[in-house]
């Protein structure tokens, strides 16, 4: 949950453009998130699953981000990304192609 506050960011950074953050939490305990994600004051869609889903898309380390385009496929992957280049270039790519497709 460190990640939280620039996840709040980019939400809130975004908010206006064709972008939409959900996040899904594998803590083992669904209470105890609740009331971590309360406390964040978590503003975004999210939702618990347990760890069922990060087996599912190869879950290594947290926090895990996966950009998905307009059509639904994966386009990025990474453990982390403030600052991460690639992430902010392939992020910028598929909001451009986004807008374009909206037009």
């Amino acid at each position: 949950m460190t990640a939280l506050p620039a996840v709040a960011e980019l939400v809130q950074l975004h908010k206006d453009e064709p972008f939409t953050m959900i996040g899904i939490n594998t803590d083992s305990d669904k209470a105890d998130y609740t009331k971590k994600a309360a406390d964040a004051e978590v503003t975004w869609r999210n939702a618990w699953m347990g760890f069922p889903i990060g087996e599912a898309f190869g879950v290594t380390g947290y926090p895990t981000v996966i950009l998905i385009d307009i059509e639904g496929n994966a386009r990025w992957q990474g453990h982390f990304f403030e600052g991460d280049a690639e992430f902010e270039s392939t992020l910028e790519l598929l909001l451009e192609e986004a807008r374009e497709a909206a037009k």
